[in-house]
């Protein structure tokens, strides 16, 4: 048994320990996925307090549920699918237009960190910030697309499911987001220094630098 099997079946266990009524499990699953929780969002929300207060709604959700709560394969995807919904509420409820598009879509920001930028070598920093304002021209869905597949590495079947689409209308999301960059970074280091068929590879690279 390799080691993915073994963290599959280990997630399954305290998934189930807290179904059945083991609140150090749901503690557990709390400090192990906060960071990502907060990661996500807080690129809906960019309010610090307002992303704490989502996640403390989740969790208090998944306490006062939990009878009604399913299996799952992938704890992970099951808060942050839980999570979407709440933090999209939060949007709704508190009006925030700042963070609503022209088709009335809430906006996903991925924005470069500004402690990540001071350590990293110019060159590098330079293709960052021409992959940031090649993301800006994505539309806000191909953003959020872009950052559950190839940041937090959920399947095309999990992100259709999150983002209420179809698994072909997912394909066809990332594959326009993806032309789209690639005709973005045209001109740059970029498109000297990466092969056609490494795009993707240093795409991840460099979106989980920025992430």
């Amino acid at each position: 048994m390799d080691i993915s099997q073994n963290a599959h079946i280990e997630e399954q266990k305290l998934w189930n320990t807290f179904l059945k009524g083991d609140d150090k499990s749901l503690e557990i699953i709390y400090r192990r996925y906060f960071d990502e929780l907060y990661n996500y969002g807080n690129k809906w929300l960019n309010d610090i307090s307002l992303t704490e207060d989502s996640i403390q709604d989740l969790f208090v959700k998944l306490l006062r549920t939990r009878q009604n709560l399913s299996q799952t394969t992938s704890i992970k995807y099951y808060l942050f699918r839980a999570f979407r919904s709440i933090v999209l509420d939060k949007l709704k409820s508190k009006n925030k237009t700042a963070l609503i598009d022209e088709a009335g879509k809430s906006l996903f920001v991925l924005d470069l960190s500004p402690e990540k930028k001071m350590i990293l070598q110019e060159e590098v920093l330079s293709l960052q910030q021409k992959l940031a304002t090649a993301l800006d021209a994505l539309t806000p869905r191909q953003r959020e697309a872009i950052f559950l597949r190839y940041i937090e590495g959920f399947s095309y079947e999990q992100v259709a499911t999150m983002m209420d689409l179809t698994a072909k209308g997912t394909y066809k999301l990332m594959a326009r987001a993806i032309d789209a960059l690639k005709e973005q970074m045209k001109g740059t280091a970029w498109h000297i220094l990466v092969p056609a068929g490494l795009f993707i590879p240093f795409l991840k690279y460099f979106l989980k630098m920025m992430g």
